[in-house]
């Protein structure tokens, strides 16, 4: 029998280090959310999270070269999978690594379920009217999250878009909390990478744009735009 895919959570912090036991609760939330909610959600292969140990890993920062960096996932240059994830980002707006919308645990999680669902962040679907958007499954609900239980806390964990959310034609439901009302929709103060079609989005090179919800604060807006993250890279590549 195959052995079930390990994603080793590896800390680097030295300003904002996690409680103890912290980084063992958030190991053991998302192995819970992965084998629980998303794998089946998504028919993809289930992971089992680790505090170090082998494996494709999630490294824990400070900060990031950008400072309000939250996280990030790519490939290396053997196609396989890791994320960055920066504690200074959420601790720096007044969360904590298990408390708060924008909780590290939230980070990680966002991060986790990307890596599993487009580890290498270059897919992109058809929305039925000459758009492709990318196949983010946590950007368009990033506010929103939900707690598990673990044997010693409650743990936030990011929401995440259902494949419905990609399907123009399906009924739903379109993410795991419910609250989406249609595919290609983007929840309160969050975004979504497509492809340009008009001069009412946000534009970053020839072919490719952003599409920000009005509620989505200018900070945040302007660092999707910047260098490392996901949203720019996506951007770059796909001129």
């Amino acid at each position: 029998m195959r052995e079930m895919r390990t994603i080793a959570l590896v800390d680097h912090t030295k300003k904002y280090r996690p409680p103890a036991g912290v980084l063992e609760a958030i190991a053991e939330a998302l192995t819970i959310q992965v084998q629980r909610d998303f794998a089946p959600a998504w028919g993809v292969e289930g992971a089992q999270f680790t505090v170090g140990g082998r494996g494709d890993k999630i490294h824990f920062f400070d900060s990031a070269r950008e400072a309000e960096e939250f996280g990030w996932h790519v490939t290396d240059d053997r196609g396989l999978p890791y994320a960055h994830v920066f504690a200074a980002a959420s601790i720096s707006h007044g969360n904590g690594w298990t408390d708060g919308a924008e909780a590290v645990s939230v980070t990680a999680s966002h991060e986790a379920l990307e890596m599993l669902a487009d580890p290498r962040a270059h897919e992109f679907c058809f929305d039925g009217e000459r758009r492709l958007w990318a196949r983010e499954v946590c950007d368009p609900v990033q506010s929103r999250a939900y707690k598990i239980r673990t044997e010693d806390k409650l743990v936030p964990v990011s929401d995440f878009v259902l494949p419905a959310y990609f399907n123009a034609w399906s009924a739903g439901p379109y993410d795991h909390l419910r609250l989406l009302d249609e595919p290609f929709s983007i929840d309160s103060g969050r975004h979504a990478v497509f492809q340009r079609t008009s001069g009412e989005h946000e534009k970053f090179g020839r072919g490719f744009g952003v599409a920000f919800d009005d509620a989505m604060p200018e900070w945040q807006r302007a660092l999707k735009l910047r260098g490392w993250g996901r949203t720019y890279w996506r951007l770059a590549l796909n001129p």
